[in-house]
């Protein structure tokens, strides 16, 4: 068996208007979303969040949702940044408890984001609680805090980047994240990093490295994890390198877990995401567990290029694996398209799926011109066949 995606809709989330974002970038970027399943007659409901290049100060991350299962999108709500004030600048992400975590109850929203300040002087994970299916939020915990987001500035501390957040084998919340600041040893550039927490997110655990490869030049960085039905947790990730000699890459890695939080040796570059003929991914990579597709269900992996290639992606294609991970990966076009030549077009796609799992859902950054980006969507019917 495999897997087809049947495409059936697609349209606009948020089209920013120029006026309101800065001139040095496409507006809107990064977003996620997700389907909530412990709301009670909420459930269905979808939230989506994204960065929100606003030129007012303090920036917030916006919250849309939809109630006609993505069909239609609309604001819902905000997170401000209300420990330093600064705003939640990069990075955010939602996700919904299916358990009881410490004192929170089965169907909480939580939220990261990056709180930067306009001087661009520090990096800090800031960890939110919604209690009204993300109407409103409660500010919970600081996760990690870093130096400037500034890449591989070695003077200074390293930044803390792209929070993930998904539940261990423990059903502790965790957070994965990418981490700089262990760039004071030179052979380490940057690094992934997870942490949990066993109350809630209240506190928070030392972190350990997850991904830390020492060759002073290999960045790891944009982790998301999903679990497998067999228990395990696949985790994909970019590896950006560019190597003294020879071409720079951007390829596409996994690794599991049997806990979700130890992912075996740190320095081990993982496997590359590829099919049996040598097509591979490239870039901001992002993954989900499907049902469909066999008796293992698939893994679906986006990312913003194929291969090294720069082109209009249309649309461009998933890899899928149907043995849990194991062996090579197999093509499926994707949702959306954009020219990923543009900008920063196709950065960090977001995914879930929709109606009782029979649908997926992919939100991308896509380009109204040559500098401008709209959150866009596809959606998809996902058949075994």
């Amino acid at each position: 068996m495999a897997l087809k995606i049947e495409k059936e809709f697609f349209g606009v989330v948020m089209s920013p208007r120029r006026e309101d974002v800065y001139d040095n970038g496409g507006g809107v970027l990064y977003p996620r979303v997700i389907e909530l399943h412990h709301a009670g007659e909420k459930n269905g409901m979808l939230l989506a969040t994204f960065d929100y290049y606003t030129i007012k100060e303090p920036p917030v991350a916006p919250i849309y949702c939809s109630t006609d299962h993505g069909k239609t999108w609309e604001p819902y709500s905000q997170v401000e940044d209300t420990k330093n004030g600064y705003g939640i600048r990069f990075q955010p992400v939602l996700f919904e408890l299916p358990v009881q975590c410490g004192d929170l109850p089965a169907g909480t929203i939580v939220f990261a984001g990056n709180s930067i300040p306009l001087d661009f002087k520090s990096t800090e994970l800031l960890f939110y609680i919604s209690r009204d299916q993300g109407k409103t939020w409660e500010y919970r915990s600081s996760v990690a805090a870093g130096g400037p987001p500034i890449e591989q500035n070695f003077d200074e501390l390293g930044p803390v980047w792209e929070p993930f957040i998904y539940l261990n084998a423990a059903n502790e919340i965790t957070v994965v994240f990418t981490d700089e600041r262990p760039h004071t040893d030179r052979s380490l550039n940057q690094t992934l990093a997870v942490t949990s927490s066993k109350d809630g997110g209240k506190t928070w655990e030392n972190e350990h490295l997850v991904v830390a490869i020492p060759d002073g030049m290999s960045r790891p960085g944009m982790a998301i994890v999903t679990k497998l039905p067999n228990g395990k947790y696949f985790m994909c990730y970019e590896i950006v390198c560019f190597p003294e000699e020879g071409d720079p890459y951007f390829d596409v890695h996994c690794r599991m877990s049997d806990d979700g939080m130890d992912f075996g040796d740190p320095a081990f570059k993982g496997t590359r995401i590829e099919t049996a003929d040598g097509f591979y991914l490239m870039s901001m990579p992002y993954c989900l567990w499907v049902p469909q597709g066999g008796e293992n269900g698939t893994i679906i992996v986006s990312a913003k290029r194929d291969g090294d290639a720069l082109r209009l992606r249309d649309p461009g294609d998933f890899l899928v694996n149907y043995h849990l991970g194991e062996g090579p990966w197999e093509r499926v076009p994707m949702l959306v398209n954009y020219d990923s030549s543009i900008g920063q077009a196709g950065w960090s796609m977001g995914m879930c799926t929709i109606e009782n799992g029979t649908k997926l859902l992919q939100l991308a950054p896509t380009q109204m011109d040559t500098r401008m980006l709209q959150i866009s969507y596809g959606i998809g019917v996902l058949k075994s066949e």
